[in-house]
């Protein structure tokens, strides 16, 4: 079944009709870089150029009599609501006064805003950190060899609100595997179970927002819990789009650790054409190259930045209470990824630096730079 009828089937189970729906597109993902198909002929990444001229700015369609171009306009958006147009119909059989064809001068491509996958989505990824040399400050003595084995799973399901919100909740399994080090006293293995609930505006518009909240429980599961194997973090972040080329994001997050930290949620998004996007981010960042197409995927080669704090409560030797660690490092990755609308694989490596654990009941150890290796799937 291909992706026109599952939209068509979710459409008339819902009790929708399908003449009175458009495209609903996300501003960002979280800050990732969207995983973006592209095919020789492209139905459903279409750009909406965005401006706040009278009339659209390129093409022959005419703003009707009394109404004017309007980015957040709803049923006067250039190329999506006015026309009917959805990108995901086949071409030429979809409501609305172009069939289901783009508009003249509707630019096609694929970067501009990415249309929401409504429905489940999953994401299964592992990584391995092989051995590095730690070292306990500020003595500098040696702790011994430490490296990690990494699992995540998220499950996502998206669907719109009544009030034209779309919100997102995405329950979360992470496993570590710790192998060492030998000089200090950490167990084996941490678990951490969480659920990420997100509500945003559409970004078909100028502006959106975005809302995060993510409850988690972070343990190695040795004895009973404490509030310590709790966390809770949270996030606001507003969009500006004034052009398909330009995306501004502004922002603050709140991540629950052995401290409290305060991080920005911003950056800048530029998609100067069909080959580049640049998403300078923080905390994560992106710059991607489209390298063509084999076979039914579109290849992207990227280079990656990512900064990332996590915390397990552990039992610890010689530690009264249960403890709770948290792990920091900077992240840098080339990669390669493959889509093809519906199933998304990527592999990457570079390395992990800065790299450092502390305890809640003090103390802790630096990590020397190293090797990481990642591979992942989403479908």
């Amino acid at each position: 079944m291909n992706a026109s009828l599952l939209c068509l089937a979710t459409v008339l189970s819902a009790g929708l009709n399908p003449a009175e729906l458009t495209t609903v597109y996300t501003p960002a993902e979280d800050f990732e870089a969207v995983i973006r198909a592209q095919s020789p002929q492209p139905t459903y990444e279409e750009q909406v150029p965005f401006g706040n001229n009278t009339n659209p700015p390129s093409g022959s369609y005419t703003v009707p009599e009394g109404q004017t171009f309007d980015p957040n306009g709803g049923g006067n958006l250039y190329g999506a609501p006015a026309a009917g147009y959805d990108p995901f119909l086949t071409p030429g059989v979809g409501p609305g006064q172009f069939g289901n064809q783009p508009p003249s001068g509707y630019a096609s491509g694929m970067n501009g805003p990415q249309p929401y996958r409504f429905g489940w989505t999953s994401r299964f990824e592992i990584g391995f950190l092989p051995k590095s040399r730690t070292y306990v400050p500020p003595t500098g003595a040696d702790g011994g060899n430490f490296g990690v084995f990494e699992t995540d799973v998220d499950l996502t399901y998206t669907t719109p609100t009544r009030n034209g919100w779309i919100f997102a909740v995405t329950p979360e399994f992470d496993y570590r595997g710790w192998e060492g080090p030998q000089n200090i006293s950490l167990p084996g293995k941490g678990f951490r179970f969480g659920s990420d609930l997100q509500l945003s505006t559409p970004g078909n518009g100028l502006w959106s927002v975005q809302l995060g909240f993510t409850p988690s429980l972070g343990s190695d599961f040795g004895k009973s819990l404490s509030s310590r194997a709790w966390m809770f973090d949270a996030r606001v972040v507003l969009f500006f789009r004034p052009s398909d080329t330009w995306m501004f994001a502004v922002g603050a997050g709140y991540w629950d650790r052995v401290r409290d930290y305060v991080i920005p949620y911003a950056g800048i998004v530029w998609t100067p054409n069909d080959i580049w996007e640049v998403r300078a981010m923080f905390p994560k960042a992106r710059v991607s190259r489209f390298m063509g197409n084999v076979g039914d995927k579109s290849v992207w080669l990227y280079g990656s930045f990512e900064y990332d704090i996590e915390a397990f409560q552990v039992e610890r030797t010689g530690v009264a209470n249960r403890d709770q660690v948290e792990f920091k490092d900077y992240v840098m990755m080339l990669g390669v990824r493959g889509d093809n609308g519906l199933v998304s694989l990527f592999l990457e490596a570079g390395g992990a630096l800065k790299r450092e654990a502390d305890f809640k009941s003090g103390g802790g150890f630096d990590i020397k730079d190293g090797f990481i290796a990642r591979f992942g799937v989403q479908y």
